[in-house]
């Protein structure tokens, strides 16, 4: 089990360093005054995911990479498939707050956990929904003063496009 963790961590790995490059080169094309912040940020954290990248290689001299990426894959590891439903349902919450705002996106996100995954009560489920998305509300936007992103359909519906 321990050797297959190994693999695991590097293809983790490997895909955490892939979204840090990815950024980087994304930072690259602000403007300089802009980009200071991303910079300094990313340019380290590459640094430490090669780093761990390197350490993790050399510890899994061992490993039957193929071989653990296949029974991974074939839905046979119990870690990886909570894993691979986390991201899930967090790629699910991305694409609710892109297309819906961050509140209906929140609010509908709380609600499928809520009901669906862990099986409350539908007036709970809807109650405890509404309510932390009018906290969030209320905090960002009259508390803070921090207007959240509307959402693609909230966009297009004030005439700005995609």
């Amino acid at each position: 089990m321990s050797k297959n963790k190994k693999t695991l961590e590097i293809c983790f790995t490997i895909f955490i360093t892939l979204l840090i490059v990815g950024a980087f080169i994304s930072a690259l094309t602000y403007d300089f005054v802009s980009a200071r912040a991303p910079l300094v940020i990313l340019a380290p954290l590459l640094i430490l995911a090669g780093f761990q990248l390197k350490k993790a290689w050399k510890e899994a001299h061992d490993v039957d990479f193929m071989g653990d990426l296949k029974q991974t894959f074939g839905l046979h590891n119990k870690e990886f498939n909570g894993i691979a439903s986390f991201f899930g349902w967090m790629i699910f919450l991305l694409i609710l707050i892109y297309v819906t705002g961050h509140y209906v996106g929140m609010a509908v996100f709380m609600f499928f956990l809520m009901n669906l995954i862990s099986e409350e009560e539908l007036p709970i489920s809807i109650i405890v929904s509404v309510v932390v998305t009018l906290v969030i509300y209320l905090l960002f936007e009259h508390l803070f003063n921090i207007e959240l992103y509307r959402g693609l359909v909230y966009r297009i519906w004030m005439g700005y496009g995609f």
